[in-house]
């Protein structure tokens, strides 16, 4: 029930786990040995736009053995950087990819596990899962955005059983929105980019500060990633974490999560939002992005969970700054759930076959053999009747002549009567 999360020898934290692996298509409980007789190591890699981490799991995806960061340089020497270390960790079952994006999670495109027309020009077009299943062939994998890994980590392993929906944002040096709907991620068109979304600004905002996204100026990322605060408040990035709690550029901030937050609840209706990333980590914000939240409602929505529980409802991720790389060790984890499913059904199918086969094979023998004894039966009993055995415990003599007395007899007779 309090499960510590361990990384290497030492322990990051505990939490209260609900098992919930009942909700989602493919997560069972029967997963637990692997064809190599041992349980199961699967492989995160955690795709970020500063820094990319690595780690192995053994068993469940918050058993972290070993985990490595790299810094994001350019797509080749990043991603071998990362195969060269999973190599050295030995032999794993399956791996999980969630990087930033735009991605394209189709498995039916040409360009499926892509990161495609990113804001970072050296990674435009850069096919991060076919590097990786070169490096890596003959085991299964998943892949999928940076913030839609744990927002399903998030829901299959924090959430009631009940649940069906929930919504984790991370804000860093840009802003990510993952969805879960329907107990499943949210891809659609390509998926969720609700950083991009606008709302409403404070009064004077707009004429003192414009944002800072390259595409959409003053949407919430333009007002709440990192380097935009940054602006906003006129110093350098890495020194935010040293202003006070009373600065105006963290009312800023509330003002637009809160209304990203609120826009969610009218849209998609999750049953919990979890915010987490680098800024978060300042938790005087929790408070302020909750009032800003309910403000922007006004309490138009009628729920508990809004109106007298938003403590638990607006709330920080239990892993901290393991939320990604659980979220990556957890696609690994359902990849590998989806092979053993593939294998079970083609045994199954496999069965029918052999079941199929078989009976047509005693049917073809079948038929021959009861036609055979059926004739051979006939003629005995035939052979019996004209010998003058009926089976009847008597026997008669058969006589032609007889026979056409006895019908010369019937026929007269019935000359004179109605017969």
């Amino acid at each position: 029930e309090n499960a510590p999360l361990h990384f290497g020898s030492n322990s990051i934290g505990t939490k209260k786990r609900h098992c919930a692996d009942d909700r989602l298509p493919n997560l069972s409980q029967r997963l637990r040995v692997t064809h190599r007789g041992q349980m199961p190591r699967f492989a995160g890699v955690e795709g970020g736009g500063t820094t990319f981490r690595a780690a192995i799991a053994v068993d469940d995806p918050q058993n972290i053995e070993i985990m490595e960061s790299f810094p994001t340089t350019t797509p080749e020497e990043t991603l071998q950087s990362v195969a060269d270390w999973l190599r050295q960790q030995g032999a794993f079952d399956a791996m999980g990819i969630a990087t930033f994006g735009p991605v394209d999670p189709d498995k039916s495109s040409e360009t499926y596990g892509f990161i495609t027309n990113t804001p970072k020009t050296k990674w435009v077009n850069t096919d991060v899962l076919g590097f990786f299943r070169k490096q890596f062939p003959g085991i299964p994998y998943r892949f999928d955005t940076d913030v839609n890994a744990p927002a399903l980590a998030e829901f299959s392993m924090n959430m009631p059983k009940d649940a069906t929906s929930c919504m984790y944002v991370t804000v860093g040096t840009g802003v990510g929105v993952g969805l879960v709907v329907n107990r499943q991620p949210v891809h659609g068109l390509v998926h969720p980019e609700g950083g991009h979304v606008k709302v409403p600004r404070r009064p004077n905002d707009a004429d003192n500060f414009s944002g800072t996204c390259m595409f959409h100026g003053d949407c919430v990322e333009g007002i709440c990633a990192s380097g935009a605060l940054a602006a906003f408040h006129g110093c350098d990035p890495s020194e935010l974490p040293s202003l006070s709690d009373d600065e105006e550029v963290w009312d800023v901030f509330a003002h637009t999560m809160g209304g990203l937050c609120a826009t969610a609840v009218l849209l998609v209706s999750p049953e919990r939002i979890v915010l987490s990333g680098g800024v978060m980590k300042r938790k005087s914000l929790f408070p302020k992005v909750r009032a800003k939240a309910q403000e922007f409602l006004n309490a138009y929505v009628k729920h508990p969970a809004v109106l007298e529980d938003i403590d638990n409802y607006i709330t920080p991720s239990p892993w901290g700054d393991e939320a990604g790389m659980i979220g990556s060790l957890n696609l690994a984890k359902l990849a590998l759930e989806d092979a053993e499913g593939e294998k079970d059904a083609g045994d199954k199918s496999k069965s029918k076959d052999t079941t199929f086969y078989v009976g047509l094979l005693v049917i073809c023998i079948a038929i021959p053999v009861a036609v055979t004894v059926g004739v051979l039966v006939g003629h005995y009993f035939s052979t019996q009747f004209t010998q003058g055995n009926t089976g009847a415990g008597y026997h008669h003599t058969y006589d032609p002549e007889q026979r056409e007395e006895i019908m010369r007899m019937l026929s007269k007779g019935a000359e004179g009567s109605e017969l």
